[in-house]
């Protein structure tokens, strides 16, 4: 049996996108999360025996 659990998207903190800074740490621009799509949710899966 699979269950779902639903947790903030510890790559974006939930926010659904990442800030890109230079080196000076000014936000260039924000990208969309590829690990959440832009949800801020991931979806984890476990495997119950």
């Amino acid at each position: 049996m699979t269950i779902t659990h639903n947790s903030p998207c510890p790559h974006c903190d939930g926010k659904g996108y990442n800030e890109i800074r230079d080196c000076s740490g000014e936000i260039q621009r924000e990208e969309t999360c590829c690990f959440c799509r832009g949800t801020g949710i991931l979806k984890e899966l476990e495997d119950e025996d």
